[in-house]
C-alpha cells in the first residue's frame, strides 16, 4: 500500500491562540476545509494550487469556508486550472461562495476576472455517495449546533479515510469512524468540557477506543489550545507538519 502525505495546514479551532485555522491537505490534492489561512500556508509549503482536485467543506462556518475567495482569486490571477476543481459541501455552498467572492473582490466579476478553468460545486446529501474526480465521497451528518454539518468518508490510493469536521458526540460519528484506516478528527477541547457541538478528550478517547485497538490511525486537529493528549494511535497535529499514512 503506498504512503500518502497529510500536510497539516492548520490545527486551530475558530478561537485560535496564534496557530493557523484547521485545514489538512491529503496527497497534495484533497483539501479538507478551507479557512482564510489555508492558501497562505499552501504557498509557504510549496503546494502547487493547480494540483488540488477536491475541496471538502464540512460546514459553512467562517473558519471552514472563508478561504474560498482567496483560492478563487489565485485561479483568476495566477494559477490557471486545466482540470476541474470540485468544491464539495452542504446545500447553500455555491451561493455563499459566490457571495463571498463578490464581497471580497467588488467589481471583479463584472470586469470578467473569474477563475480560469472549470470550477464545479457539488452540494451533497446525507449518506448518498457521489463520484468526484477519482474519489467516491460519502457525507454523514454530524451534530453541530443544529446546522447542517458533514463528516466525509472516501478512499485515496487504497487507504480509507474519515474526516469529522466539527461535531459533538452523536451516533452518526460512530458510523463515520467505523472500518476506516485513517481518521482526522476535531478535538476542540483537549480537556473535559460540556460542549454539545464539539468533542473533548474524554469523548474522543471513548469513541476511538475500539478502532484504535483494530489499527485505525487517528489525527487530532481543530484544537482550541495545543493538546497534550497521549493516546496510542492518536497523533496531535502541528501546523506545517507532514504525516505519512
Amino acid at each position: 500500500m503506498p504512503s500518502i502525505p497529510l500536510l497539516c495546514l492548520g490545527s486551530a479551532a475558530a478561537l485560535s491562540d496564534g496557530r493557523q485555522w484547521n485545514s489538512t491537505l491529503i496527497d497534495g490534492r484533497i483539501l479538507l476545509d478551507l479557512p482564510p489561512t489555508a492558501v497562505l500556508q499552501m504557498h509557504k509549503h510549496g503546494v502547487d494550487l493547480a494540483d488540488i482536485d477536491v475541496v471538502l467543506i464540512s460546514h459553512l462556518h467562517a473558519d471552514h469556508v472563508f478561504g474560498l475567495p482567496f483560492l478563487l482569486l489565485e485561479y483568476a490571477v495566477r494559477s490557471e486550472r486545466r482540470t476541474p476543481l470540485y468544491i464539495v459541501g452542504p446545500p447553500g455552498l455555491r451561493a455563499q461562495s459566490e457571495t463571498l467572492y463578490a464581497l471580497a473582490w467588488p467589481g471583479m466579476a463584472k470586469s470578467g476576472l473569474r477563475p480560469r478553468g472549470p470550477i464545479e460545486y457539488v452540494e451533497v446529501e446525507p449518506r448518498r455517495d457521489v463520484s468526484i474526480a477519482d474519489l467516491v465521497v460519502s457525507a454523514t451528518p454530524m451534530s453541530h449546533f443544529g446546522m447542517l454539518a458533514f463528516g466525509y468518508r472516501f478512499t485515496c490510493r487504497g487507504i480509507r479515510f474519515a474526516y469529522t469536521g466539527d461535531t459533538g458526540d452523536c451516533r452518526e460519528l460512530e458510523e463515520l469512524l467505523s472500518d476506516v484506516d485513517v481518521a482526522i478528527m476535531e478535538l476542540t477541547h483537549p480537556t473535559s468540557k460540556n460542549d454539545p457541538g464539539h468533542l473533548d478528550v474524554e469523548r474522543m478517547t471513548r469513541l476511538t477506543e475500539d478502532a484504535r485497538r483494530l489499527g485505525t490511525r487517528f489525527f487530532a486537529t481543530h484544537m482550541s489550545v495545543p493538546a497534550t493528549v497521549s493516546l496510542d494511535g492518536v497523533t496531535v497535529c502541528e501546523d506545517g507538519k507532514t504525516y505519512w499514512v
